[in-house]
């Protein structure tokens, strides 16, 4: 188990670590150069957290992760040798928290998303309905598991990339925007 995926557990108590981990990162990744953690905790909700401090240390080494120039940067989701369902819950529960996040800190005056963030919302909002039940493998035809294992390694690797990208051009939009101003 991670150290990041325990200090998720640590930091809340009703809210998967990999919806949390998306929260921060979808929240983090709006075009604001700060995270505000009170703003955070008002999203979320007090009663869902266990303290202010796990939450920050948690918090901190996601933002480190996400700002990292060597790019080490990894959603919270299962492992490849986690259960496929599992994978697939896990997957759906990062999106969904991810989404709640950026919406809930994204700052009214740049409503007008780049056509580049809304195509990749898009493609979150698909993922976060993902149904684990889909993805039993006792209903898989022979050969059908490598195909999903297949596709769900891109799926993780395209949430991963394009959480940096969305990060990169939020930040140019709001410069952008700024620079008008």
């Amino acid at each position: 188990m991670s150290d990041l995926r325990i200090q998720a557990e640590m930091a809340a108590f009703s809210i998967e670590p990999e919806e949390l981990h998306g929260l921060v990162c979808g929240m983090a990744v709006n075009g604001r150069h700060e995270f505000i953690l009170s703003e955070f905790i008002d999203l979320v909700g007090v009663d869902a957290l266990s303290d202010q401090e796990s939450l920050g240390v948690f918090v901190n080494a996601t933002l480190d992760e996400l700002h990292d120039q060597n790019m080490v940067f990894q959603p919270l989701i299962a492992d490849d040798d986690d259960p496929i369902t599992k994978r697939v819950e896990t997957i759906a529960n990062w999106a969904g928290g991810f989404l709640t996040g950026f919406a809930g800190g994204l700052d009214g005056e740049h409503a007008e998303l780049p056509v580049d963030v809304q195509e990749i919302i898009k493609d979150l909002v698909a993922l976060s309905s993902l149904d684990p039940e889909d993805y039993r493998e006792e209903d898989f035809e022979p050969g059908e598991m490598e195909e999903h294992e297949a596709s769900l390694t891109e799926v993780h690797e395209y949430v991963r990339v394009s959480t940096m990208l969305i990060l990169a051009l939020m930040d140019d939009h709001v410069a952008a925007e700024s620079a008008v101003d």
